[in-house]
């Protein structure tokens, strides 16, 4: 794919969405309290006054209407290959039920074990209709994909302009995954995903003028669950190992299906984390407290903005690596492009760690 071609063919496209996107938010801004789509402070949370939630309702709406219009519009122009328009058609109903899902848990509390069964067969229904995944593995593997980074970015979003803003620069990093890859698979696929990838861009950012610190108002369950389902799927044509032919005797598992796992590594890190963290406290998983990353980097002696500054510098250093995969030429320069990245998750690992032994072996302060 010819990407200076495709980047100043599709780069506009951001404008559009990011207005939109912009304007939606702004509305909701003034309406969410209306509405009943308010986030109050506790002790979990990092936020000390109530603050308007549900800006995620605009990132959806722009999103998923824009998909809706480029999958049933028809415009010979296009060229759609019929197994895309069946990947945004497969999208379009599951998502929108991942973001209802997320809207109602954000009007009212639901039990995490309804929205994990909701989504568990939601990214069910997608991995088997998918085209272009061969045998059931994959299938699994691409259902918790789908499952786990739904509720990985809906987990880091704890911070002003964290999930959103790791989101945008995931999406950034995916489109030049696009235009680096090995010309294997058709270019109409990557020329169409780089066209959602920048609606998608353009919602984001749209939104995230509104939520910069002090945030106006937060995404909501419905923002960061959509934007999870949206990048986890969006990702799929990157980390599929075969040819979207369609001809599953064509099998070619390679080190660039880890593309997706680099790129989107910072909430991958965070929610492997947390749950350890948890599981190794006796709790459950999805008990929501604040030891996630960014909390835990506050507690190193950063400020909340610093903290999402560093967790940026790591999504970006990640989606290097992760782009540094299509120019490597087998398993050992491969090896060595992971095996630092996850060195240095490692050595974050361990920082973190000590500093938590450290804190744990003061002695109390006298009264």
């Amino acid at each position: 794919m010819n990407y200076l071609k495709a980047l100043f063919q599709f780069g506009p496209l951001i404008l559009l969405p990011l207005l939109i996107s912009f304007v939606l938010t702004r509305i909701l801004v003034l309406w969410a309290a209306r509405l009943g789509l308010v986030d109050y402070p506790s002790a979990r949370k990092t936020h000390t006054e109530t603050t308007p939630k549900g800006g995620g309702i605009a990132i959806f709406l722009v999103v998923w209407t824009a998909m809706a219009l480029y999958c049933w519009s028809g415009h010979p122009s296009r060229q759609m290959r019929a197994d895309f328009q069946d990947e945004l058609l497969i999208f379009l109903i599951p998502g929108a039920i991942v973001a209802l899902l997320g809207l109602f848990d954000d009007f009212r509390p639901l039990p995490w074990q309804l929205r994990l069964l909701v989504q568990s067969g939601v990214a069910a229904l997608v991995a088997g209709c998918w085209p272009g995944i061969a045998g059931l593995w994959w299938r699994v593997a691409a259902g918790l994909w789908i499952v786990g980074l739904t509720n990985a970015f809906n987990m880091l979003d704890n911070m002003d302009a964290l999930s959103s803003g790791v989101a945008w620069l995931g999406a950034a990093f995916l489109v030049g995954a696009l235009a680096l890859r090995q010309p294997v698979l058709l270019v109409d696929a990557d020329e169409q995903l780089v066209f959602l990838l920048m609606i998608f861009m353009g919602a984001v950012l749209g939104f995230l003028w509104h939520n910069l610190p002090p945030a106006r108002i937060f995404m909501g369950d419905v923002g960061s669950t959509f934007i999870g389902f949206f990048l986890s799927t969006a990702s799929l044509q990157l980390a599929l190992p075969i040819p979207w032919t369609g001809d599953a005797d064509i099998l070619e598992i390679e080190w660039r299906s880890l593309v997706p796992l680099c790129i989107l590594a910072v909430p991958c890190y965070d929610l492997t984390s947390v749950v350890l963290l948890r599981l190794s406290q006796g709790r459950s998983p999805f008990h929501a407290d604040k030891q996630h990353l960014s909390h835990r980097l506050v507690e190193l002696g950063l400020s909340s903005k610093n903290a999402v500054r560093v967790i940026y510098l790591l999504a970006i250093v990640s989606g290097l690596s992760g782009l540094a995969l299509y120019f490597v030429k087998d398993w050992i320069g491969a090896g060595l492009v992971v095996g630092q990245l996850a060195g240095w998750w490692l050595a974050l690992a361990l920082i973190e760690f000590l500093a938590r032994r450290a804190r744990n072996q003061q002695p109390p302060l006298a009264a």
